[in-house]
């Protein structure tokens, strides 16, 4: 700093200093209270205006998307749009397919917990029930044809608790 500039902070320091700012500022026709910044404030925030938090997430609401049921509505959608589009006499089938070759013809899917799925249909023509992990699992979407009207079938899914035959 130069010496003027000491000067004028020596003088804001003392007290004569205030004081001549103090008979400036009156000069001018202002007061104190008038160069100070308006009055700012902070709505009042109301319980009922807040937005709705959550209380913490399941495990299945942060991972929704890796539930064997978003899986099995994909499926059900495909098989119901597949259905739309073939003709009469051809129908969509779904045949699971196991880890070491194991073969099931998919009669119906069922959701069993997060990542569960329940096989209900045939092996090798008999009746069977299988119960795997979706990552266990692959599911081989097709089309059949189908000889007579009263041969056609339905394939069974049940998804969050609930039955659908597309």
């Amino acid at each position: 700093m130069d010496d003027a500039e000491k000067k004028a902070m020596e003088s804001l320091n003392s007290s004569r200093g205030v004081r001549e700012m103090a008979k400036t500022i009156e000069k001018m026709g202002l007061t104190l209270s008038s160069l100070s910044l308006p009055k700012m404030s902070i709505p009042e925030f109301h319980a009922r205006r807040l937005p709705d938090i959550p209380v913490t997430p399941t495990e299945e609401e942060i991972n929704k998307f890796q539930s064997s049921g978003v899986l099995m509505r994909r499926l059900a959608d495909t098989i119901l749009l597949w259905r739309k589009q073939l003709p009469e006499d051809q129908q969509p089938a779904i045949l699971a397919v196991m880890y070491g070759g194991v073969q099931i013809v998919v009669e119906r899917l069922a959701q069993e917990g997060f990542h569960g799925i329940r096989i209900e249909g045939k092996l090798n023509g008999n009746p069977c029930m299988l119960l795997a992990h979706q990552s266990t699992l692959q599911l081989l979407c097709y089309v059949e044809k189908v000889e007579k009207k009263e041969f056609k079938r339905k394939i069974g899914f049940i998804i969050d608790g609930e039955e659908t035959k597309l």
